[in-house]
């Protein structure tokens, strides 16, 4: 499976459908002096406990923990809300490098608040479910 191409398709699906977060989509951390909002997100995989359902993600899943910033809880939570409509309960479609997604599945995760840079944090999970095609 290439997560690769999933990847590259996931950060651009996100650039194009959210506008707000299109210069600010990062790999692990922000950047120091990122402005507000922004997201973050990490490959769970396929071992990680902390998928959807609080279980190891299945055969031909991956899945990615993201974690919007914004400067407020209202914009943080309306952020999250917005990326879960686009990437939940997707309907089979193909994307680059061959590969099928057969459906996808959304976790909601605790809400984060850093007093130092004062940002709000609302997190979630995304699962893709895969094939080959």
């Amino acid at each position: 499976m290439d997560t690769n191409a999933l990847l590259a398709w996931f950060v651009a699906e996100v650039k194009g459908s959210m506008p707000t977060l299109r210069d600010r989509v990062f790999p692990d951390f922000a950047p120091e002096g990122t402005k507000n909002p922004c997201l973050v997100y990490q490959l769970v995989g396929v071992e990680s406990e902390a998928t959807v359902d609080g279980g190891a993600a299945k055969d031909g899943t991956l899945a990615y923990q993201v974690r919007i910033y914004a400067s407020t809880r209202k914009e943080a939570n309306a952020l999250r809300g917005a990326f879960r409509e686009r990437f939940e309960g997707m309907c089979p479609r193909s994307i680059p490098g061959g590969m099928r997604i057969e459906g996808s599945a959304w976790g909601e995760l605790a809400d984060t608040f850093e007093r130092e840079t004062k940002d709000f944090g609302a997190l979630g999970v995304v699962e893709f479910h895969l094939a080959q095609e």
